[in-house]
């Protein structure tokens, strides 16, 4: 039965289809909100609690997070109005929780509840243009960390919530997702984005805040992330009907060896260990300026001690790249994968084997054009509409822009960076799905294709939008300091582009880019409303490791 209530224009279900008129004039706009509630013997339910409850501040939530957006202006027009659809698609996507209204969910339209990971990866890839999600993001996950040791929902104390739904099979037990903690990548994106959120903002009230759920986080890290004592994270399912696979490549087919076989828990993904020491090192930034100097500095050397473990264990020499993941039998999985660019932009890679990474990342067979695929074409298990095994995600193509960034490979991040907003170019107002095709650009194949299941929107696809325009400026905030780094390499097809209302700390800044003749980048600061200095400065990976000369070298070797 559908009743309708409360309608301001009259309103007609017929046939599966609610009509209603809408009268606009010239210029002007209206906002539509749809409540649905079911009715159950002539008795209206309440409105959801629940996770993915609808909560009417939303579309204030929706407001603020558009009012603090910096307005990008660029001579591409692919590039503008990727950038504006990602902005008001995140604004649009907040679950509205009491814990954090502007959390967003992870899309539309099956994926409207929490899943802490990709909370988590858009808050730290759009804190440039939406700051407030970010602080959002960490505390909902904040208040979904575990508490205890609960196998049926591969809990435990100190581990963040990977999903969090009200569905009916959820609800009635059949699996555990109404509280579900099976991912090991989420606790490492919350200490990233601590770090991140107190670099763009200044704000060491809320470090403070969550510097005791970052401690837990750290501990279960020490506890339980790393179930054989060798040092690295290795995640296990212990749920019945948990998820198998838990680092970023969620899939039940997802990790496979060089011959096709698929790889069951205990694994150690290549990419975990590159999120645990970028972890570490933003965790170090947060804790200096929280007041745990001594705890920093523990982190910090904790951190160069896993990058060393990490290069001596995971390098594959006759490849000149890293391996997927220690398996099961502690063996080296040599599948050529995407994880390893995730690597790049860590910084867990030493600068002489960085290029090597980073070709093999745009080789044929694993660049089609469009992205990186996450599988190579040579792969047995290559099917380029699979959903880890051979598709292009635009949410790790952004991340691998910001690592080639990371060691100066302009040309590379170019690259990838233009087919990205090719791709986005292809989609109804550039609005990029969930995971495209892995086919390749040719003149045969126009198009990537899709995933067939993607979501559209996507939160961490339109986050990506905002990391590579944040990489091809070679942005790097630190806000406590007053102090905004950049070092802008526009590529051909970007030769000018404006960022107005950009917000550091508590100043804002409007800023100028153009590219020259000579193919360098011209940076003018155009307005500055507050205390803000904005100084050019190349990544600290594309230096000679001679003397630290100033504070701001010695603050960029410690904590990026």
């Amino acid at each position: 039965m559908v009743r309708i209530v409360d309608a301001p224009w009259p309103v007609v279900f017929d046939g599966g289809m609610l009509r209603l008129p809408v009268r606009l004039d010239g210029k002007t706009t209206a906002r539509l909100r749809l409540e649905t509630r079911a009715v159950f013997d002539g008795a209206t339910a309440p409105p959801s609690d629940g996770p993915g409850a609808s909560v009417r501040n939303v579309a204030s939530v929706q407001e603020q997070l558009l009012s603090r957006a910096p307005q990008l202006v660029t001579t591409n027009p692919a590039v503008t109005r990727a950038w504006r659809t990602a902005v008001s698609d995140l604004a649009s996507l907040p679950l509205g929780m009491p814990s954090g209204p502007a959390a967003p969910g992870a899309g539309l339209p099956v994926y409207q509840f929490l899943f802490a990971r990709h909370v988590l990866t858009t808050g730290w890839q759009a804190a440039m243009a939406l700051p407030d999600m970010a602080a959002d993001a960490l505390s909902v996950s904040a208040a979904w960390r575990g508490s205890t040791i609960d196998d049926w929902r591969d809990e435990e104390p100190g581990k963040l919530i990977h999903q969090a739904r009200d569905g009916p099979t959820s609800a009635v037990g059949i699996n555990p997702f109404t509280a579900y903690f099976g991912d090991y990548a989420a606790p490492c994106d919350f200490l990233i984005l601590l770090g991140q959120h107190l670099a763009w903002t200044g704000d060491v009230a809320t470090t403070r805040a969550l510097a005791p759920a970052a401690e837990e986080v750290l501990r279960w890290l020490d506890r339980y992330a790393d179930v054989d004592g060798d040092g690295f994270i290795d995640y296990v399912m212990r749920s019945e009907h948990g998820v198998l696979q838990q680092g970023w490549k969620d899939s039940p087919d997802a990790i496979v060896d060089e011959h096709g076989e698929v790889m069951d828990p205990p694994i150690a993904t290549c990419e975990l260990q590159g999120y645990w020491y970028i972890g570490l090192r933003q965790a170090t930034f947060a804790f200096m300026f929280a007041g745990e100097r001594i705890l920093a500095l523990r982190l910090l050397a904790r951190a160069k001690a896993l990058r060393e473990r990490f290069n001596e264990r995971f390098w594959i020499k006759d490849q000149r790249f890293y391996s997927l993941a220690l398996g099961p039998d502690d063996r080296l999985l040599r599948s050529i994968t995407s994880n390893p660019g995730h690597l790049l932009a860590t910084g867990i890679v030493p600068v002489d084997r960085a290029s090597d990474v980073i070709d093999r990342l745009l080789a044929d067979d694993l660049f089609s054009g469009w992205g990186v695929r996450t599988l190579s074409t040579l792969h047995p298990s290559y099917n380029p509409f699979s959903y880890h095994l051979g598709s292009v995600w635009p949410v790790e193509n952004a991340t691998f822009i910001l690592g080639c960034v990371r060691y100066g490979r302009w040309d590379a991040a170019h690259r990838i960076a233009e087919g990205l907003f090719a791709a986005s170019d292809l989609f109804v107002d550039n609005r990029l799905p969930e995971s495209l095709g892995g086919l390749p650009r040719n003149d045969h194949h126009p198009h990537p294709g899709i995933y067939p299941s993607s979501n559209e929107p996507q939160a961490w696809s339109a986050s990506a939008i905002i990391l590579a325009v944040q990489a091809l400026l070679g942005m790097r905030p630190i806000a406590p300091a007053n102090l905004l780094l950049v070092d802008p390499h526009l590529p051909e097809w970007l030769p000018y582009l404006e960022l107005n209302g950009l917000h550091v700390g508590q100043a804002t800044a409007d800023l100028v880019f153009t590219r020259r003749d000579d193919a360098t980048t011209d940076a003018h600061v155009r307005n500055v409303d507050g205390t803000l200095r904005v100084r050019r400065q190349r990544p600290p990976q594309t230096k000679p490791r001679g003397p630290i000369a100033t504070p701001v070298n010695l603050a960029e070797r410690i904590f990026s």
